[in-house]
């Protein structure tokens, strides 16, 4: 076989042997090369899994689309971005360059909701820094007669959500805002998987993180906790008086300082991932007696 590749690609491919890719892969310590690879090139020809197995013969241009996805691979940039879409919560979300990927450690946030509501309550809600939009969609899916004001401030986030909110139809069911104060009804609920990384932190992240997801959605100032303290002190006035904060958490020491007690706020309970970590802490909003 004639490898695709940049040295190459004026010569016709005569055969596909996607273990040719995978080797590449894994050359650059991809992890699940062996599916990612699939995944990829899959998404580059525009065929199912199974008929890439199957294809021998590839033009010049398959094998240019093929090597443009795994040359991106290679360099770092994430999966979720070249195939322009991943998974949360068992459904598939629209992503790409400028949003945060939504990881499954973020369908705790879920989980905690279903804690607190039943499935054919209504309520408004408050997603604080709605990125793909991933979170309040699942939400709105799940309970029926809830609706969302999706606050997010990034143009790029914003279009990504708009497109997911009308894949899964449910655009008329939420309204996006830039400000937590543009709320107008109360909320039940005001859910947040915020930026939660410390600013000496962002350089030591893997390659895929720093170099490609956007900083605005991960920077939580010196400390992690810039944007806790900032929904904590503007939330009084948009919740009910028996409203929650439920909030996605990095590491053990926002979770004792979340679980501190507050003038305004007191701990309810931790909700956990699926490696026993306190990824959700709830909060609920204290009534001046």
């Amino acid at each position: 076989m004639t490898l695709c590749s940049s040295l190459n690609r004026h010569k016709s491919c005569k055969t596909l042997k996607v273990s040719d890719y995978v080797k590449r892969l894994e050359h650059e310590d991809i992890q699940n090369a062996g599916q990612e690879s699939l995944w990829l090139i899959s998404h580059a020809l525009g065929i199912s899994h199974s008929a890439v197995l199957t294809k021998n013969t590839l033009s010049d241009d398959e094998c240019t689309k093929i090597e443009d996805v795994i040359s991106r691979r290679i360099k770092g940039e994430p999966l979720q971005y070249i195939l322009g879409e991943t998974d949360f919560y068992g459904r598939d979300f629209h992503v790409g360059r400028g949003v945060l990927i939504p990881r499954h450690d973020t369908e705790t946030l879920i989980e905690a909701m279903k804690f607190f509501a039943k499935p054919d309550e209504s309520f408004c809600f408050a997603d604080w820094g709605t990125g793909s939009g991933c979170i309040a969609i699942t939400i709105m899916l799940e309970f029926p007669h809830s609706f969302a004001y999706m606050i997010e401030q990034s143009e790029d986030a914003i279009t990504f959500a708009r497109i997911n909110l009308e894949r899964y139809n449910v655009i008329h069911r939420a309204k996006i805002i830039s400000r937590l104060e543009d709320v107008n009804r109360k909320c039940r609920f005001i859910l947040s998987n915020p930026p939660y990384i410390s600013s000496d932190e962002i350089d030591r992240l893997m390659k895929t993180v720093r170099d490609y997801e956007p900083h605005v959605a991960l920077d939580g100032g010196n400390d992690g906790m810039n944007f806790y303290r900032l929904i904590m002190n503007r939330s009084m006035s948009v919740l009910d008086d028996d409203g929650y904060l439920i909030f996605e958490t990095g590491n053990m020491n926002q979770v004792h300082a979340l679980e501190s007690v507050s003038d305004n706020f007191m701990f309810v309970r931790e909700f956990h991932d699926s490696n026993n970590f306190p990824r959700c802490i709830a909060l609920k909003r204290r009534v001046n007696e």
